[in-house]
């Protein structure tokens, strides 16, 4: 009766409605916070001891991981009578070239190379000078690399060398900077310094060879530090010659420059990034950030030698 009379009008009604409304939503948001509120307590709150352990390695060598080249026996063999200061490529077959990047990138395309021994690490200022009597570099030191060479120079220290040094192919090189890998870097997609010397931690100096990690080959080096020689004849684009042990053009205007190097940005250190000069210059053409062309008096370029396998 009561309840009857306080909704004998309709004024008195509303009332009632509007006070039933606003209590049973006061009810609904206390029950609702109550339980996040266990919920959050028993979630973001587990105990320090079943927390993972995340060092420094495991948050970016993990994630980065390059795993060495695993050997049969037979070829464990041929790595095994590497000479002095090389290692073992193995032959095979890749996708050399990128048609994503810069024109003369283009077009993937299939290759096939025989297997071959190259440095492990750049030629040393020590070992040119025991060869030529002299040091060209800019940055002097026993264990950095050798700068300053041009390609002319090279073939001088390769024939002092008695054939224990030739320049690898572009292929050559391209295969064993890939280690295997797909990705725009051997060890993945994003640059990573562990792996390299370039414009961001080098200081705008070389750096001894070998101080950073190696490829899955085992070499170090191929990106950054120092800009590399190669042996081919440059070519604005891959022309399809031969799909097995390409030599590239007969002929040319330029050499092929590979690899990067301590003032390189991390785009150029990508593995299928060409540049080019003529055989004789001491003079790098530096393409900056916004295409332009700036000549650098330096120009950071040395190499490493390859060697083919013993005949059997």
């Amino acid at each position: 009766m009561v309840l009857f009379s306080l909704l004998t009008t309709p004024a008195k009604t509303m009332r009632f409605y509007k006070l039933f409304i606003i209590f049973s939503i006061f009810s609904l948001l206390s029950a609702c916070t109550e339980k996040a509120e266990d919920q959050v307590s028993e979630d973001i709150h587990p105990s320090f001891s079943e927390l993972p352990e995340v060092s420094e390695e495991s948050s970016t060598l993990s994630q980065q991981r390059v795993i060495p080249v695993q050997f049969s026996p037979e070829d464990q063999t041929k790595a095994d009578k590497a000479p002095e200061g090389m290692v073992f490529i193995k032959g095979g077959c890749f996708i050399m070239g990128n048609d994503y990047t810069q024109e003369d990138e283009k077009p993937e395309h299939e290759v096939c190379l025989d297997g071959f021994y190259m440095d492990r690490h750049e030629v040393t200022q020590a070992r040119w000078e025991k060869i030529m009597g002299f040091n060209p570099s800019k940055f002097v030191g026993a264990n950095l690399p050798v700068e300053q060479v041009n390609f002319l120079d090279v073939q001088k220290f390769i024939k002092k060398s008695k054939g224990v040094c030739r320049l690898p192919t572009e292929a050559e090189w391209e295969y064993a900077a890939r280690g295997g890998a797909t990705t725009r870097y051997f060890w993945g997609n994003m640059v990573h310094e562990d792996y390299t010397w370039y414009e961001d931690n080098s200081s705008e100096t070389s750096h001894a060879v070998g101080v950073k990690a190696p490829n899955q080959y085992g070499l170090h080096d191929m990106m950054g530090n120092v800009w590399e020689w190669v042996n081919d004849w440059y070519e604005p684009y891959y022309k399809m010659r031969s799909k097995n042990n390409p030599p590239g053009p007969e002929t040319g205007e330029s050499k092929v420059v590979r690899g990067g190097s301590f003032d390189s940005s991390a785009g150029a250190l990508r593995i299928t990034n060409r540049v080019w000069l003529h055989p004789k210059n001491k003079v790098f053409p530096k393409v900056t950030t916004y295409g332009q062309i700036m000549n650098e008096v330096f120009n950071y370029i040395g190499f490493r030698c390859a060697q083919d396998l013993p005949k059997n």
